[in-house]
């Protein structure tokens, strides 16, 4: 059973993210836990519920309501539906919940137009901080069949083929195509043949289309790939920063958590390696990826 974490605040992005979300894994069996985290303080401007009931009531009664509907309308029994109101900081809150539970997605809705949310905040920081997948949902973004699924990635700093391993289950299960996005930055590291090898036969059989976009940054690039293609499904591997690190301005990822233009999925890299053996200097061969 595939188990899903899914943010909500009871507006638009989120309830959008719901719909999409249950869409998107209508041919999996999965259960999903819908938490809302609100402040502690009754009075927080963050708080959109009215303030005539407590924030605990008023939020576990909502959530109530719409996992009552959820059942309901279900169809089968492949999905359960089961939700959890709590009060604390957002980022914190979550992750001394999945310290308690393992999930295989954590799945949030954005608003590209509200830069000062909770939800944009917090989707910056999830990213950046949580160890989990995460599935990003633009509240303009409808159900519908995934079809084209886009991979952008450093595929030369790409150590262990394995976090690949929701990417290749989600294109196999729905029969989408997957396009290898390479973005040629000025002085990028060339990818080893061996690595390329490697990558390449884990994903098989799947056969892959290679893209390759010259541009000064990542984002650019991929901005440049998205607005000539029709995508439903982005994914990349950001950079988890430690709790030390300050978060630069122009991060791709800061960027894309805000405003981003398509469904996105971003998978957790831990640092790990799956590599058949250590790779040496860097082939003068031609690369694909």
């Amino acid at each position: 059973m595939t188990k899903i974490l899914l943010l909500t605040d009871l507006s638009e992005a989120a309830r959008n993210a719901l719909q999409f979300a249950h869409s998107f894994f209508s041919d999996t069996i999965a259960d999903f836990h819908l938490l809302c985290v609100y402040p502690a303080e009754p009075g927080s401007q963050h708080n959109p519920l009215l303030v005539v009931e407590t924030p605990r009531s008023a939020y576990a009664d909502q959530l109530h309501e719409v996992v009552t509907e959820l059942r309901q309308e279900a169809t089968n029994d492949w999905h359960t539906f089961r939700s959890t109101a709590c009060p604390g900081n957002f980022p914190e809150v979550i992750s001394q919940l999945l310290k308690a539970e393992v999930y295989d997605f954590v799945v949030i809705g954005v608003d590209r137009d509200d830069t000062n949310g909770l939800f944009g905040n917090s989707a910056i920081a999830l990213i950046r901080q949580l160890n989990m997948n995460l599935l990003v949902i633009p509240v303009d973004a409808r159900p519908r069949p995934i079809r084209r699924v886009v991979l952008a990635a450093d595929f030369a700093n790409l150590k262990n083929a394995k976090l690949l391993s929701p990417v290749k289950e989600l294109v196999t299960l729905k029969g989408a195509s997957l396009t290898l996005l390479t973005i040629d930055t000025p002085g990028k590291k060339v990818i080893h043949v061996e690595q390329e090898i490697h990558i390449r036969q884990f994903l098989a059989p799947i056969k892959l289309v290679v893209a390759r976009v010259a541009a000064p940054t990542p984002k650019q690039g991929i901005d440049e790939y998205l607005e000539g293609h029709s995508v439903d499904l982005l994914v990349t591997i950001p950079r988890h920063l430690s709790g030390t690190e300050a978060e630069p301005e122009s991060s791709v990822t800061r960027s894309l958590a805000f405003t981003p233009p398509v469904t996105l999925l971003t998978l957790y890299d831990d640092g790990s390696t799956d590599l058949p053996q250590p790779i040496s200097e860097p082939s003068t061969m031609a690369y694909a990826l």
